[in-house]
């Protein structure tokens, strides 16, 4: 078990991180009640393996992995989750909202970046392929093979509703 003195350091630096912690986990959740749930988390996980850290500058990075653990896995669990605000009304066309999020999560990670730093955030491809560090073709590919795919996607949902 801790000590005192081991609970009165990880005390003084967990709260020196808090605001820090707070941060990170909101970049990642977007979220306000999810990134506090993360950072609470991440405390109690950083304090019960408190002896696995064999070198206690490396604190800081150390709390900061958990914490980006701890925001994947609520992630993963939301995922899992449909709001009932988003599930589809009896009767509506199989062709919906629904069909389109579920086709544009089954793109790559960078397929989805690209699509959503084109479509929803306005940025034009030269500005998408400085912020990626990738020459304009990889990134008009990108988002070509990413229009192709959900066209594809939602043309088979559609099909399978049909039946």
């Amino acid at each position: 078990m801790h000590t005192m003195k081991d609970k009165r350091w990880f005390t003084a630096e967990v709260r020196s991180m808090l605001d820090t912690m707070y941060r990170v986990a909101f970049t990642i959740l977007q979220n306000d009640a999810d990134a506090q749930d993360a950072a609470q988390s991440a405390m109690e996980q950083a304090y019960i393996s408190l002896d696995r850290l064999k070198d206690r500058s490396k604190f800081r990075p150390w709390l900061l992995r958990i914490l980006k653990n701890e925001c994947y896995v609520i992630l993963r669990q939301k995922k899992r989750v449909i709001p009932l605000d988003e599930l589809p009304e009896s009767g509506e066309e199989p062709f919906d909202a629904l069909d389109l999020k579920a086709a544009f999560a089954r793109l790559s990670a960078e397929s989805r970046l690209c699509i959503t730093l084109y479509y929803y955030e306005g940025y034009n491809i030269s500005e998408i392929a400085a912020f990626l560090n990738e020459p304009e073709g990889t990134v008009k590919s990108r988002l070509s093979r990413a229009r192709k795919a959900m066209r594809q996607d939602l043309t088979d949902q559609e099909v399978s509703h049909g039946e």
